[in-house]
């Protein structure tokens, strides 16, 4: 009897270590440090039937309840369903990720916060280079049709060009594009001319005669609400032919009296003509359209003073139309205790992915066009610029969301961390792009850098 309990007992924890495992890609932003409690319960379980059973048979009873595992979270929880080579795949990257690499910085870099080696924790195979160094903190970026890259300086009021023409992974010097402007955000190049958006207008800019200086400003929308709060603006470029703009609000959680404020417009480039296309968006400041360029994506930034917790920060598929809820809601329908009733959240937009409070996702960006391998393209990557009013800090690292058939498959994976070190951050990831070469830059307002990250490819 007493060696049917401990074969009993011995099954029961290496159940609970399956699904507790299968099931840990449900929690928002998991870590390595999750799969302890399964390790425990699975550890447990074989040592009871290493007491009676061969090494052979155990490892039958292993794979027979890792099977009967994933028939039941299938059949119980259908929307995190798994699959064996999933979740072999799942392990193997936790074993893997997270490996300290260095980054790579040319010795005339080799100053202030670079003059020590800085060493970043990878979860994948790749390299990392210190693109460029600039003069004040880059925030967003955008790759013209010659593969020069663009970046917003909001500080400075200005924009750099930085180019490679060696290709050999590092910038060369930083070429003021253009200066003067009222804290840029986003940037976004259609054909010869870049749209830059200012908190309350977005223009176009050209360089005529090609001096890498720019020669025409025109105004294509003015007035939006510049009224204090969130300031930034970003960008994105439907196949529609019309722009994207998100615009913040302009306080922590109250009602707007500007309808523009909380929303993503509408813009026709041409004439300007601004229409509202989704509402209840506290502070999105990612905006990216999938490779189809009909599915607008974008990160929202809930709201503070509700705990260390809530409210989750978001990922939003935005429709036309849709209202996400700020600031009656937050995360899934759920009414904000200051302001909402359940009646009123009933009617909102639940968001695609919910992610850690306060961790402040910035600028996203698809990685269909990465020389990577498929797990990695079919992704998409978010900064986390971190949180500034938690006890715990979180964030201040990029994490992808493996997408599935045009769709979310879980809440996120570590993709590159290391800007926080013993609580504090020498660096804050803003804005990934991937460039013309297949590569994934980012940039840093706590370093004044961008990044160049490119995987190591068998040949």
């Amino acid at each position: 009897m007493k060696r049917q309990m401990i074969l009993a007992g011995g099954c029961i924890l290496l159940l609970a270590g399956w699904m507790s495992a299968f099931l840990i890609r449900t929690v928002p932003q998991e870590t390595g440090i999750y799969f302890l409690a399964p390790a425990l319960l699975l550890g447990v379980g074989m040592g009871l039937l290493l007491k009676f059973l061969s090494g052979m048979r155990t490892a039958f009873v292993v794979a027979l309840t890792a099977f009967a595992s994933i028939m039941a979270v299938n059949q119980i929880f259908p929307s995190h369903s798994v699959s064996v080579s999933g979740f072999m795949q799942r392990l193997k990257e936790q074993v893997e990720m997270g490996r300290q690499i260095p980054l790579e910085v040319r010795d005339v870099d080799k100053t202030g916060r670079f003059a020590k080696q800085r060493n970043l924790a990878a979860f994948a195979d790749i390299r990392v280079q210190l693109f460029s160094r600039l003069p004040g903190p880059a925030r967003m970026l955008a790759f013209d049709s010659q593969g020069r890259l663009y970046v917003s300086i909001p500080k400075l009021g200005a924009i750099y060009q930085l180019t490679d023409n060696d290709g050999d992974g590092f910038a060369d010097q930083p070429v003021l594009y253009h200066v003067g402007l009222d804290r840029p955000s986003g940037l976004l190049w259609q054909g010869d001319r870049l749209y830059v958006a200012e908190p309350s207008r977005l223009l176009q800019l050209r360089d005529v005669d090609q001096d890498n200086q720019v020669d025409e400003v025109k105004v294509v929308v003015a007035g939006l609400p510049d009224d204090g709060g969130h300031w930034t603006r970003s960008l994105a470029a439907g196949a529609d032919g019309y722009l994207y703009l998100s615009v913040g609000s302009r306080c922590n959680a109250c009602e707007e009296a500007d309808p523009r404020r909380a929303s993503v417009l509408r813009i026709d480039p041409a004439s300007g003509a601004t229409t509202l296309f989704a509402k209840g968006l506290r502070n999105t400041v990612g905006l990216a359209f999938a490779a189809d360029g009909k599915t607008l994506w974008g990160s929202d930034n809930g709201r503070d003073m509700l705990g260390d917790n809530l409210p989750p920060d978001e990922i939003n598929q935005i429709i036309s139309g849709a209202d996400y809820g700020w600031p009656y809601c937050y995360g899934d329908r759920i009414p904000d205790p200051e302001l909402s009733s359940r009646g009123r959240c009933e009617q909102t937009r639940s968001p695609a992915v919910e992610l850690p409070a306060h961790s402040a996702p910035l600028g996203i960006t698809f990685g269909d066009r990465l020389k990577a391998p498929d797990e990695f393209r079919n992704s998409l990557y978010v900064a986390l610029h971190g949180s500034w009013n938690r006890r715990q800090p979180t964030g201040y690292k990029l994490i992808r969301i493996p997408f599935n058939s045009g769709r979310p498959s879980d809440s996120g994976r570590e993709f590159l961390a290391g800007w926080l070190r013993d609580g504090k951050a020498w660096g804050r990831p803003v804005a990934p792009l991937v460039g013309p070469d297949g590569n994934l830059y980012l940039s840093d307002d706590r370093a004044d850098v961008i990044y160049r990250i490119s995987w190591n490819l068998q040949e």
